[in-house]
C-alpha cells in the first residue's frame, strides 16, 4: 500500500468489514475536500453539516454525504466545474473514481451530484484482508454524495478552520 494511503488510514487498519468501509468512505471524502480546496471551491462555499460537524469538531457520528452551501447566492452554481479537480485529486492517489451530476426531476435550491467507485477494487488498492474482501460483493459500488445549497440562509455565518489529515489530526481550510 502507498505510505500517503496507509498514513491516511492509520494502522492497523480496522479489522472488522464495516470499520475497513467506514475508514474508506472518510479517507475518500478527506481527499475529495482536498480536490475540492485546490479547485478553489472554498472561496464560494462553506462545508457543514454531519460530515463537517464529525472531522471538524470530532462529532461521534458518521455522516455519509458532504454537504456545503454557498456563501453568497447563485443560480449560476454547477458541479461540472469540479469534475476534473475531483477525479484527478482521488486518482493521484489511486482512487478510480466516476463523476456523476444528479440530473433534477424538480426545481430546488440543491445542487447534487455522486462520486462512485468500485468497493472492492479499493479495498484490494489499500490491502484490506482477505476475510474483510471475502465479504464484499465484487460489484459493489461506493458512493459519497455531494450537495450545494446554492441559497443560503439569510444571516448565517462561516469560521475558517484547518484540517489536517495526518496522524489523525484533521484539519483544512474552510
Amino acid at each position: 500500500m502507498d505510505k500517503t494511503i496507509k498514513n491516511l488510514f492509520g494502522t492497523p487498519l480496522p479489522e472488522t468489514t464495516n470499520g475497513i468501509l467506514l475508514s474508506l468512505r472518510e479517507v475518500m471524502q478527506l481527499i475529495a475536500l482536498l480536490g475540492l480546496w485546490r479547485a478553489r471551491f472554498f472561496e464560494q462555499a462553506a462545508f457543514y453539516g454531519g460530515t463537517a460537524l464529525r472531522m471538524l469538531y470530532g462529532l461521534d457520528r458518521f455522516s455519509e454525504d458532504l454537504d456545503f452551501s454557498l456563501i453568497h447566492p447563485s443560480k449560476k452554481f454547477s458541479f461540472d466545474n469540479y469534475e476534473v479537480a475531483l477525479k484527478n485529486e482521488l486518482n493521484s492517489f489511486g482512487f478510480e473514481v466516476t463523476f456523476e451530476v444528479k440530473k433534477k426531476t424538480s426545481t430546488t435550491e440543491i445542487e447534487s451530484a455522486f462520486l462512485k467507485t468500485n468497493t472492492f477494487n479499493q479495498l484490494l488498492l489499500i490491502e484490506a484482508p482477505h476475510s474483510i474482501l471475502s465479504d464484499i460483493d465484487k460489484h459493489r459500488i461506493l458512493k459519497i454524495k455531494l450537495e450545494v445549497d446554492t441559497n443560503p440562509p439569510s444571516g448565517a455565518d462561516t469560521e475558517k478552520m484547518l484540517l489536517y489529515f495526518a496522524n489523525n489530526v484533521r484539519r483544512i481550510n474552510f
